[in-house]
């Protein structure tokens, strides 16, 4: 750890976008700052895709978090969570993950 900043080797394991996912939620819901370095290394096409990106501002907005190095491609980010509050969270995968690719959240 950096500090109270949380460091996550994204490559580690299967190296996908799960350990991203789980890792970000965890910050937002435990109000831990974290960096998530070298995500998705060991694919084909690794940093972010749009599924991962989609998932990512939508755990900062839920949390009026800081989201830093947020762009497709990317293989770092910064997350700064805020607090969390309820709402209507639209996410567009841009891929087939959901009906029509937007979920529709209320919290």
């Amino acid at each position: 750890m950096d500090g109270d900043r949380v460091e996550i080797d994204g490559g580690i394991m299967e190296g996908g976008g799960q350990i991203l996912r789980v890792s970000t939620a965890l910050s937002c819901l435990l109000g831990l700052p974290l960096r998530v370095r070298r995500i998705r290394a060991g694919r084909s096409q690794p940093g972010l895709r749009p599924q991962h990106l989609s998932g990512l501002e939508v755990v900062r907005d839920l949390c009026e978090g800081n989201l830093e190095g947020g762009e497709i491609g990317s293989t770092e980010i910064t997350f700064t969570p805020g607090k969390i509050k309820g709402g209507t969270h639209i996410a567009d995968t841009k891929t087939a993950g959901c009906p029509e690719s937007t979920c529709v959240m209320n919290l």
